[in-house]
C-alpha cells in the first residue's frame, strides 16, 4: 500500500481522515492520532484546501462525535485555519465515511481528487469502498499510518470487504442515490438493525 511519499508531487482537493477510537472525554487513541497526523501531513504536502474528519458519537458514555474530537486535535496541534478543517459527524463506519462525505461535502471540495488517510491495514478496503461510492468521476488515493498489517488484520479486512460487496451488489458505482438507499436498506449500522435508521 502506498505511503505518503508516493504522493509528494500530487495535488488533492480534499484530504479525508477516518476515525478509529477515542475515550469518553474525546481523547483520541494512538491509532486515531496517527491517522490525523498523517492527514495533516498529507494536507500540507498535497496543498489540499480542506481536511475532513469523519465519525459519529459512537460511545454510549459520551455525546462527543469522534470527528469533532479529531478536528479539535488537529486545530490544537497543527494550528490550521479552522475554516479548512471540517467534521462529518453522520458516518458510523468506513462505508458511511464514503457515503456521507460524498453526499454532504463533495460539492464543496472544488475538484475530484480525494486523498483518504487511515491505517495501513485498512487502506486496501478503504480504497475499494471510496472508489465504489464516489465512482469513476473522482480520483481516490489512500495513505496508511502505522505498521504493516498482520495476518489477523488482513483476514478481518477481507471478511469485511466481502460483506461490503454483498451488501452493494448490483448498485452502479458512483450512483449516490442508489448507494444511499442500499445503505439504508441493508447495512445493519444504518437500517435500524444495530443503530437507529438513517
Amino acid at each position: 500500500m502506498p505511503n505518503l511519499k508516493d504522493f509528494t508531487d500530487a495535488r488533492y482537493d480534499a484530504v479525508v481522515v477516518l476515525a478509529n477510537l477515542m475515550d469518553a472525554d474525546g481523547t483520541l487513541n494512538d491509532e486515531t492520532r496517527a491517522r490525523v497526523d498523517l492527514g495533516i501531513e498529507s494536507m500540507r504536502s498535497a496543498e489540499a484546501p480542506l481536511l475532513v474528519m469523519c465519525g459519529w458519537a459512537y460511545r454510549e458514555d459520551s455525546d462527543i462525535c469522534i470527528a469533532d474530537a479529531m478536528r479539535r486535535y488537529a486545530l490544537d496541534h497543527a494550528h490550521l485555519d479552522a475554516s479548512r478543517v471540517i467534521a462529518e459527524t453522520t458516518s458510523r463506519d468506513t462505508v458511511g465515511d464514503a457515503v456521507f462525505t460524498l453526499r454532504n461535502l463533495a460539492a464543496t471540495f472544488g475538484g475530484p481528487r480525494i486523498l483518504v488517510a487511515t491505517s495501513r491495514y485498512h487502506a486496501a478496503r478503504t480504497l475499494e469502498i471510496f472508489s465504489f461510492v464516489y465512482g469513476p468521476t473522482f480520483h481516490i488515493d489512500v495513505v496508511g499510518a502505522g505498521d504493516p498489517p498482520t495476518q489477523a488484520q488482513l483476514t478481518s479486512e477481507a471478511r469485511s470487504l466481502d460483506a461490503f460487496r454483498t451488501t452493494f451488489a448490483g448498485v452502479p458505482p458512483g450512483d449516490a442515490d442508489a448507494v444511499f438507499e442500499r445503505l439504508r436498506e441493508r447495512h445493519p449500522f444504518y437500517n435500524g438493525d444495530v443503530y437507529p435508521r438513517v
